[in-house]
């Protein structure tokens, strides 16, 4: 059985003979009959492979979310053992120890701003950071309304294709 590739190009080349009149049509009809055949014997393959990847992937998808959970748990609980070992020193004052094949010790971070408010009017424009962002759902929503659609000429376009479905 030819691969789906040879079956695409096989009935490409049917279709051409057929609209060129080279062959006599009945003789394209059947064979575009069984080209059809058999690429809907391979079409059927592909999807039973492809669904039995697709479940794969779920798996995965599921696993992942687990692992992830885990780790979080992991790193939950680390940090929090971080800070009751922290929390320890600081109430016994001590600044480091020696606890066995460990030396724990505290030390300063590097100094962080802390905004004293949320009123972001109240800090000068030299401090700021302006980004444009373009809401392309809006746009979108206006050349679909077809809502001053010359405006968009050579700026935006809606453009729509296909993709394939397996129900």
């Amino acid at each position: 059985m030819a691969n789906i590739y040879e079956l695409t190009s096989e009935i490409q080349l049917l279709w051409n003979l057929m609209d060129e009149g080279t062959l006599d049509e009945d003789m394209v009809i059947d064979a575009m009959m069984n080209s059809q055949e058999e690429l809907s014997i391979k079409l059927n393959g592909y999807c039973k492979w492809i669904k039995s990847m697709e479940s794969d992937v779920k798996g995965l998808k599921e696993e992942e979310a687990r692992i992830k959970a885990k780790r979080q748990t992991l790193e939950n609980t680390i940090t929090r053992a971080k800070k009751a070992m922290q929390m320890a020193m600081e109430t016994a004052g001590e600044k480091k120890m020696a606890c066995g094949s460990f030396t724990v010790s505290l030390q300063k971070n590097p100094v962080k701003l802390v905004l004293d408010t949320d009123d972001i009017g109240r800090i000068p424009m030299k401090y700021r950071v302006v980004t444009e962002e373009i809401n392309k759902a809006k746009i979108k929503e206006d050349l679909i309304n077809g809502v001053d659609v010359y405006s968009f000429t050579g700026i935006a376009h809606l453009d729509q294709d296909e993709s394939l479905r397996i129900r």
